[in-house]
């Protein structure tokens, strides 16, 4: 049985160099696959916009929106489910990641990063067909009633995905917290990336605004830090294999907090006097300065 030369180096390297050297080598393909999540996610929601605007309030008028925008709507799921099978990807590489600088990450998080998007995905692209044909069904039939439209969505089917839909979301904004908070604890997102992608996922469970807007600045942040694009560069454990924290601005410039500034002086309190410059042996002495020197020290004399 022959030893090719690769497998002898991964059999060689340390833990350490062979997880960065995976990570080198899936980084390319998780940035990109971030990038189009990025581009579907956009996708999504600008297809989507007319149901949007239409702000129906109630079954009735949702059944005949999504009739008046039937193609919108079945395009906007099947583009939302295509990100978001891209997302569980990413979340798969930075828990991995993540998980290799801190291992008391749990592992509930990768758990929850691959279900939930898949689940969530593919519910959204096959609910958007059953929707449809309840839709279909209200608005040619004689009775358009509320209650008919409650009836028609809260019945067979229809009923299986309003609990799973839910469900899944749930497990969705989970791994999208713990992955970004962890991410932010190790160094390998930004603080900025970070707190977008808690939103995000947060808003995937509590319908304050339409997520697909955060997800997509989100995913775009996370792609350029995986291609190592990121303005200025991207934290330091991503090369050293260990949780650093994310350097801001000024760290990466040298400087901290206070530094470019001098020691603050007191309210009251008198001006520091300056050093005297010691006059060299061959410089010319000027007599009006000696004696105002001397006026100076009785004056402070006196003074103690």
């Amino acid at each position: 049985m022959t030893v090719t030369p690769e497998e002898t180096n991964e059999r060689i390297a340390p833990d350490g160099e062979h997880q960065l050297a995976w990570e080198r080598g899936m980084g390319p393909r998780v940035g990109i696959a971030a990038g189009f999540a990025a581009i579907f996610m956009a996708g999504s929601f600008i297809v989507q916009l007319p149901l949007l605007r239409d702000r129906t309030k109630t079954e009735a008028d949702t059944l005949r929106s999504v009739h008046k925008h039937v193609s919108a709507y079945l395009l906007g799921g099947i583009l939302q489910a295509l990100a978001l099978l891209l997302i569980a990807v990413v979340l798969w590489y930075l828990f991995r990641a993540t998980k290799y600088r801190r291992p008391q990450t749990p592992t509930i998080g990768l758990i929850l990063g691959i279900a939930g998007p898949l689940v969530f995905g593919l519910a959204g692209a096959i609910g958007p067909f059953v929707i449809k044909h309840y839709a279909a069904e209200f608005v040619n039939g004689a009775n358009q009633s509320n209650q008919h439209a409650k009836d028609l969505v809260s019945g067979s089917s229809a009923s299986i995905f309003s609990i799973i839909t839910p469900a899944a979301g749930l497990a969705f904004a989970f791994a999208m917290i713990m992955t970004n908070v962890n991410g932010i604890r190790t160094g390998l997102l930004s603080t900025f990336a970070g707190v977008i992608g808690v939103i995000g996922g947060v808003l995937f469970v509590l319908p304050l605004g339409p997520p697909q807007l955060l997800l997509f600045f989100w995913l775009v942040s996370v792609s350029l830090i995986i291609l190592d694009r990121w303005p200025g560069g991207r934290g330091p454990a991503w090369a050293s294999g260990e949780a650093m924290k994310w350097p801001t601005a000024m760290e990466k410039r040298g400087m901290t907090p206070g530094a470019a500034r001098g020691p603050r002086q007191r309210r009251g309190s008198p001006p520091e006097p300056e050093p005297e410059r010691e006059i060299a042996m061959d410089e010319p002495v000027d007599s009006n300065q000696t004696r105002s020197s001397r006026k100076r020290k009785r004056k402070q004399g006196r003074k103690h």
